[in-house]
């Protein structure tokens, strides 16, 4: 049997098992049910045979009403759904600040714009967009742990004082060949060697973090970018909505992708394996 799982499909049963569970416990229905119960109850235990077989599916047939009814308010049961599919993601901003604050807001602004226009799309599109929507609470997850985790190794460095230590580099290269010393040269030697290596980890921690930066601002716009592609969608100049859904959906997809590969390059940093 197959293993895979058609993402639509498995939308549509969580959609239906939202609004069926919405629809059976509003205070309402919960109510009518409980008082059902209770009646129900209360004359089996004093009035006695037939006065609870009569009330009971009465009391059951208006609490079936009720859900019925709850599931054909179409307006409320979207908003239901929709608040259950797509929640409201939270990310602490006091815990960045400087450049990776800035984009963060900016990933976070993003989202709620396309999760607003979605919302305000026909029901056809957001159907569409579903996965989408999804994807960009991915996207802006991964932003906020790419940046959290830059932000700890950029504070966990400190400032780089690189010129400084390219002049004792060049100090120490000119006392080993000056000092007649064997002793004194070994020493010189082994604190160069130990200057270089932390200039050049200095050096390529700081080409990551450039690099991990840029692709944090290339996702912020891959977001701005996509709340026009959503306003197109929902035009009239979109002919083949299936299609142009796909597009979108990929390149969220490819997108994820990559910045999941950027997180996991950061923990090897961390670790040291790197």
């Amino acid at each position: 049997m197959s293993q895979t799982v058609d993402p639509s499909r498995e939308t549509r049963r969580r959609k239906w098992r939202i609004a069926l569970t919405y629809s059976l416990t509003t205070p309402l229905a919960a109510g009518t049910l409980a008082v059902t119960l209770l009646v129900t109850g209360l004359l089996w235990g004093f009035a006695g045979f037939p006065w609870p077989l009569i009330f009971l599916p009465v009391g059951l047939l208006i609490y079936v009403l009720i859900v019925v009814g709850n599931l054909r308010d179409e307006e409320q049961i979207r908003r239901v759904v929709v608040d259950e599919l797509y929640p409201e993601r939270s990310a602490d901003l006091r815990k960045l600040h400087g450049k990776y604050a800035t984009i963060m807001q900016e990933a976070l602004d993003d989202r709620k714009r396309i999760e607003r226009a979605v919302r305000e799309s026909p029901e056809a599109i957001q159907r569409a967009l579903s996965d989408t929507l999804e994807q960009v609470g991915t996207i802006t997850d991964t932003i906020y742990e790419i940046a959290f985790k830059a932000q700890s190794l950029e504070d966990s460095l400190g400032p780089a004082d690189v010129p400084r230590q390219q002049q004792e580099i060049a100090r120490l290269r000119r006392s080993i060949e000056v000092t007649p010393d064997p002793y004194l040269r070994q020493q010189y030697q082994a604190t160069l060697e130990s200057k270089q290596e932390m200039l050049n980890n200095f050096t390529q921690v700081g080409n990551a973090l450039a690099r991990w930066h840029a692709q944090l601002q290339r996702a912020a716009t891959t977001l701005d970018n996509l709340y026009s592609q959503v306003l197109m969608i929902r035009s009239a100049e979109i002919r083949n909505l299936t299609e142009a859904t796909d597009v979108v959906s990929q390149s969220l997809r490819e997108q994820v992708d990559e910045l999941r590969r950027t997180s996991q390059a950061m923990d090897e940093v961390f670790s040291g394996r790197a």
